[in-house]
């Protein structure tokens, strides 16, 4: 991929509601903004260029996992994950906070490229045209993430 790690720089514009919570983290060229909103149903990441999404993710689910994708249907956007596409791990039992959602930027040649961690570990990995990105607990593609192989 002949990348580069870019020094990571966190910009987060916190609106906390209730149990949602929506983070912004500004990439290092102040061009791209990645955007984590945690609704307390589910969790994606969202990678926007002068406020348009350009490349989201799934990263986890708080709502019971539905037993068939919920992408059939627009009115249920943002879509959970559901059985037989992701793995145990993506439904999250803990209280995630401000300072647990952490953006590292790395920059190749189609653009930056954002990866999410929480808790310090890689949830999802998102890029210009990501569409969608890569998840940790995603054990199938679909319609809102893409296996991402981890290697330990």
């Amino acid at each position: 991929m002949n990348a580069f790690i870019v020094a990571q720089y966190f910009s987060k514009l916190v609106n906390s509601m209730s149990n949602e919570l929506t983070l912004n983290f500004k990439s290092p060229c102040n061009l791209f903004v990645l955007t984590f909103e945690d609704n307390n149903r589910v969790a994606y990441a969202y990678l926007k260029s002068e406020g348009k999404i350009v490349g989201d993710v799934w990263i986890y689910n708080r709502c019971e996992t539905p037993n068939s994708p919920e992408w059939t249907d627009r009115n249920n956007i943002p879509f959970a994950n559901c059985n037989g596409y992701m793995s145990e791990g993506g439904l999250m039992k803990r209280e995630v906070e401000i300072d647990d959602v952490l953006v590292d930027w790395e920059q190749d040649k189609t653009g930056p490229i954002a990866y999410v961690y929480i808790f310090e570990d890689l949830y999802g990995v998102v890029g210009i045209n990501d569409k969608p990105g890569y998840a940790r607990f995603a054990i199938k593609d679909s319609k809102i993430a893409k296996v991402m192989e981890i290697e330990e």
